[in-house]
């Protein structure tokens, strides 16, 4: 009983010579030949020959087939099919099979049959897996190395195109080891517009400009639909008939991606693929590690179809909002939606009338957490937060550092606020720069536990990858500092305190005469976090039960563990 083995790294759809359907019909047609009956196909698609952390169940399955005495001959299309690790690797499976009796063919090289005087078989075996390995490696080294070659003189390493863009052939002469080198690259630029029409190109552009025209205005409608949100782009792309690189409607991974590829910022860049529950690497991209050189510069592989300052500018967008479930939308309520106010789940919570309410879904139960709803009367938490902002204000003077931290770090929102749309957007792509390095040294600790650094050699990759990352985030980190520094403005104190009967809450104060917007206004620069705690009588109507024991206030504060210090209860 005979069966065919076929693996392939990837499904080919082609007729090419390694795919997947031309190994099953040459390795069942060698079966016939053989006078043998064929069990059938036992096939790894998707999966390598070189790693050996490789889940080749089908390969698992027919070996269990083998010892069960249920197949007595293994057909492959050649060895490489086999395995393309060391043999020393392979051998160990390759005299199990022997001692079974189990006769190995390869259609291109013959068969290996065991028996009391197989020491030739097994020798020429063994030299066929060496042969194939060998090749295997010289290929893979000449790859990498013309790979490295047009990676060190600015050239795209190959892979599918981003959506946009189109590469072109490009030769380039620089100087190594005293020596004129000439090598031809392969670059990027923004794709043509196409005989039928299609300007991808553009469209990427158009992607930006939506983005960019509404992140940062007001939205009145549903939160998940803001215009510049991924979601709402993926609407905007399908109702306008445009299509994907495959020619089917858009989707939000697929838009997401998009968005996120540095190379549409003429920058070089590597996927990062997910993992699955067994540690093995996935298809699906979650991201992309910008290549850089010595200097940490991004390695330019073209020409640019976004600037890099306005795609970095966009990353801190995507980064916290691109299923646009954050803020953006003005409120009638003084508290809500600036990602300040909680309950004690951990749910934000919504106004509704004259109450604050846990957004919790009716009906739904979460562990640990409250029972039923969570509400408080609006007016109470308003005034009590006011009140705690202006206890603060009218303290300006005092000496008591806790204070001046909170002072302090309302003048710098103050002056955020009101900066040039330079600076803004300066400060804005280096927050999306950061985020990517944050990104690149949490995959790189990703990758150390995977065990990809494994050994000596890989332990000083790791360290010198893990510093080039942190100094890199220093230097960002120092420029972030220096773009903050801009001019800071005073706190207009008097104008906020002024009141006739000196209340600062009272009927005639700056705050009474304030409309809603200014008045979120101080509690963005003032406030950091807001959370209501049940209350212990049912619908919260127990007048004992005072507003300062339910709800807790975290003032601003410039120190990373703000949410732990300036609390007021």
């Amino acid at each position: 009983m005979a069966a065919g083995y076929t693996r392939q790294s990837k499904a080919k759809a082609d007729k090419s010579e390694a795919s997947p359907q031309t190994q099953d019909d040459a390795t069942e047609r060698k079966a016939r030949e053989r006078g043998c009956s064929f069990k059938g196909h036992y096939r790894d698609i998707g999966v390598s020959g070189y790693d050996p952390n490789a889940k080749r169940k089908a390969f698992e399955r027919l070996l269990d087939d083998c010892r069960a005495g249920l197949v007595h001959e293994i057909i492959v299309f050649n060895v490489t099919r086999f395995s393309r690790r060391e043999p020393r690797d392979a051998i160990p499976v390759v005299l199990e099979l022997f001692d079974l009796g189990v006769t190995i063919t390869s259609v291109s090289e013959g068969s290996f049959a065991p028996g009391p005087d197989n020491t030739m078989e097994l020798i020429m075996l063994i030299m066929r897996l060496d042969a194939a390995y060998q090749d295997s490696q010289n290929k893979s080294q000449a790859i990498a190395g013309t790979k490295q070659k047009a990676k060190e003189f600015g050239g795209w390493t190959g892979g599918a195109l981003p959506y946009g863009m189109e590469s072109y052939a490009e030769s380039v002469t620089r100087e190594i080891n005293g020596k004129p080198v000439t090598v031809t690259i392969r670059r990027l630029r923004p794709a043509s517009v196409r005989e039928d029409g299609t300007d991808q190109a553009g469209e990427v552009v158009k992607m930006f400009d939506r983005i960019f025209e509404f992140k940062d205005k007001p939205w009145t409608g549903k939160k998940n639909a803001h215009p510049a949100s991924v979601g709402a782009i993926v609407a905007w792309l399908n109702s306008r008939k445009v299509l994907t690189q495959k020619g089917g409607p858009w989707r939000e991974r697929t838009v997401k991606r998009l968005l996120t590829d540095p190379r549409l910022a003429g920058m070089a860049a590597e996927p990062v693929y997910s993992r699955d529950k067994g540690g093995n690497q996935t298809r699906n991209v979650t991201g992309y590690r910008i290549l850089r050189d010595e200097n940490e510069e991004p390695l330019v592989i073209g020409e640019a179809l976004i600037p890099q300052r306005r795609f970095f500018e966009a990353q801190e967008w995507l980064a916290g909002r691109g299923r646009g479930n954050r803020g953006g939308t003005p409120s009638k309520y003084l508290l809500t939606a600036m990602e300040r106010f909680y309950c004690e789940c951990g749910r934000p919570k919504t106004g509704s009338g004259d109450v604050y309410k846990c957004s919790r879904p009716a009906g739904v139960s979460e562990e640990g957490t409250h029972e039923g709803g969570s509400t408080i009367q609006r007016a109470d938490v308003d005034y009590y937060v006011a009140s705690r902002i202006m206890a603060v204000i009218t303290n300006a003077d005092a000496d008591d550092p806790e204070t001046l931290d909170i002072l302090t770090e309302a003048t710098v929102r103050l002056a955020r606020r009101n900066e040039s749309p330079e600076i803004r957007s300066e400060r804005a792509a280096l927050l999306g720069e950061r985020s990517d390095i944050v990104r690149s040294i949490e995959q790189l600790y990703s990758d150390l536990r995977m065990g990809i650094y494994d050994g000596q050699i890989g332990r000083q990759q790791f360290l010198a990858d893990k510093s080039s990352l942190e100094t890199r985030l220093r230097a960002v980190d120092a420029r972030i500092v220096v773009v903050g520094d801009s001019d800071l403005p005073p706190l207009p104190i008097e104008e906020w305190t002024d009141s006739e009967d000196g209340n600062p809450l009272g009927p005639n104060s700056w705050w009474a005469r304030a409309d809603i917007e200014d008045r979120r206004m101080l509690v963005e620069l003032f406030v950091d976090r807001i959370t209501v705690a049940k209350a212990k009588e049912r619908g919260g109507t127990d007048r004992t039960c005072r507003v300062e024991d339910r709800v807790t206030v975290v003032m601003a504060s410039s120190s990373a563990d703000a949410d732990e210090g300036h609390e007021a209860a």
